[in-house]
């Protein structure tokens, strides 16, 4: 049984690791800083950069690192949705920071959902996983809203530059889908309640309309099924009741991929905020 300890210092258990390893345990250390986590279709992984030793080797992680506030429990939180899906015990499961899209990706992943490729981990890592893009990707903070610290990227210089630059932002690597527009459904108890297809007319990569992108009210439907199927399960996926589910088509492949789900979604503002109104209202009066 191999088994995994996550520290701030991994110097601080070499002891430790001395001890047990005489008494047969096979104990490895590293800190959470050098995962790497990429998502690839149905295959993900894990792995501790630049040794490239994958997480499944292990049958236990066992978390020791802490800062202020946990403020890197969201990694830990995408982490344990690996975990439970290959098995591993990981102490402990209970994260409670799920936020951001780097946890939301890895849970769509566990529930089966298709999202985008998408690499999060130390700057080298992303930049090798540019270049096995073809040197072009979606740089994007793992909190951003609204098109927010949203980047195409051109190069590893720029990605490198980019990151060297926003040191206080952490991002995530995805790659860029061709798409002609994207669809916000709003998802109420998760069930689709309504449906915005938003474009930006190939003037940006970004299709948001808090960007300059339009967006068009569209009749429940006429929408694709397979768009307000996704929505509603990865609403589910993450437990948000009053969900905004934006839902990508590669115009290449036709396929779908879910970007991310927002919790209450500009449901005063942005566009169309009347028929929002209405469906704040029906939900006040349900």
């Amino acid at each position: 049984m191999k088994t995994l300890i996550l520290a701030n210092d991994p110097a601080t258990f070499q002891s430790l690791i001395a001890s047990l390893s005489s008494e047969g345990e096979q104990i490895s250390v590293c800190s959470y800083k050098d995962l790497a986590f990429s998502i690839d279709g149905e295959i993900a992984q894990i792995v501790i950069y630049p040794s490239n030793t994958k997480l499944s080797e292990f049958s236990k992680i066992i978390v020791l690192s802490t800062s202020p506030l946990h403020a890197q429990n969201y990694i830990f939180s995408a982490l344990a949705c690996y975990c439970r899906k290959n098995n591993i015990t990981i102490l402990d499961d209970n994260f409670t920071n799920t936020d951001g899209k780097l946890y939301a990706l890895w849970r769509f992943w566990e529930n089966n959902i298709p999202v985008a490729k998408t690499f999060f981990g130390p700057t080298d890592y992303l930049a090798q996983k540019l270049a096995d893009l073809g040197g072009q990707g979606i740089l994007k903070s793992v909190q951003g809203t609204k098109g927010k610290d949203n980047y195409l990227i051109q190069s590893e210089k720029e990605l490198r530059e980019l990151l060297k630059n926003n040191v206080d932002t952490t991002f995530i690597l995805q790659n860029f889908i061709q798409n002609d527009g994207d669809w916000r459904i709003i998802v109420i108890n998760f069930e689709p309640k309504l449906a915005i297809y938003r474009s930006s007319h190939g003037k940006d990569h970004r299709n948001n309309t808090s960007v300059g992108g339009d967006a068009k009210l569209v009749p429940l439907e006429e929408v694709d099924p397979q768009v307000l199927d996704l929505a509603v399960a990865a609403s589910k996926s993450l437990n948000i009741k009053i969900a905004g589910a934006d839902i990508i088509k590669d115009n290449r492949t036709g396929e779908l991929s879910v970007l991310e789900v927002n919790r209450t979604p500009q449901l005063a503002t942005g566009a169309f905020v009347d028929e929002k109104a209405e469906i704040l209202k029906s939900l006040i009066r349900s």
